[in-house]
């Protein structure tokens, strides 16, 4: 008689490890990236961009908008399947980037996307990430200066923020440029904005008469300061680590086959016009990838 509770302990025990497995694989199902035939048999996708990145993806009176949003709706159309966008914020690195969005999922919801949008196409960050693959490029970033005629009517070199302050969104490619050139001689020239929307606020209200960003963010803020004569320009900036990389997709390991047909769709976006219609309804000047 003293075996029976031993015995029920252990059944008891058996049902709860297993009612455990059946709550990891569901959780696992759940934050699963997917190949090309399940999206088209379920008749939905899901793509992640980045949030409070203008003119790419932000979102505004609770709607989703950008050149990366119209670009992933037009995917959606191309694939005859419905788009669900996910919006997050950046992490610490595009490793975290990866991992959050594309083969992990976040920590409460597990939620992952079966695309995402606007990553940086580098073998290195390829080769160290097992889970996930960088395909498709679609379009060639390149760093830039946008700049108030009025105040600067040229500049042929970032020697000209000696004297005049610079607006730049922190820990960006564009403030480690600025901080480290002339031997940080620039430092005291330099405003940086906790968000790169805090950055275009000073430049737009007349603070700073210029901004360092990416060259679609310059033209972007460009079409946005509407009181200033602005014009986008790209000096020469020695000792930079690069002044331009190409911009693609990220998809999980095992969905290569949708990175294949995304870079197809982008081809045909790209022949037809639509692709730099997208850019152009947001002052941006479409840049095919250098490879």
């Amino acid at each position: 008689m003293k075996l029976i509770p031993s015995c029920l302990c252990l059944v008891r025990h058996l049902l709860l490890l297993w009612a455990a497995g059946i709550a990891l694989c569901l959780t696992a199902l759940e934050a699963s990236a997917r190949p090309l035939d399940d999206i088209i048999d379920t008749g939905d996708i899901t793509i992640f961009v980045y949030s409070d990145y203008a003119p790419y993806s932000w979102e505004e009176n609770g709607e989703y908008l950008g050149i990366d949003v119209e670009l992933a709706r037009a995917l959606g159309e191309k694939l005859n399947v419905e788009v669900k966008i996910l919006m997050r914020g950046a992490d610490e690195n595009l490793d975290d980037d990866l991992r959050v969005n594309i083969w992990k999922g976040d920590l409460i919801h597990r939620r992952v996307a079966d695309l995402m949008m606007h990553v940086p196409y580098d073998p290195e960050v390829n080769a160290r990430n097992e889970l996930a693959v960088l395909m498709a490029p679609y379009f060639q970033e390149k760093m830039a200066v946008v700049a108030d005629r009025k105040v600067l009517p040229e500049l042929s070199t970032f020697g000209r923020f000696m004297n005049n302050p610079i607006a730049v969104e922190v820990d960006t490619a564009g403030d480690f440029f600025l901080s480290n050139a002339f031997r940080g001689q620039l430092h005291n020239s330099i405003r940086r904005g906790r968000t790169f929307a805090d950055a275009v606020g000073m430049y737009v209200e007349g603070e700073v008469p210029a901004l360092i960003a990416s060259k679609a963010q310059a033209e972007w803020v460009a079409t946005q300061a509407k009181e200033r004569d602005s014009y986008v320009v790209q000096p020469p900036m020695p000792g930079i680590v690069r002044t331009g990389w190409p911009i693609g997709v990220a998809v999980k390991h095992d969905s290569r086959d949708l990175g294949y047909e995304v870079a197809e769709l982008f081809s045909q976006l790209d022949s037809s016009g639509e692709m730099q219609a997208i850019y152009e309804r947001y002052g941006v000047k479409y840049m095919s990838p250098e490879l």
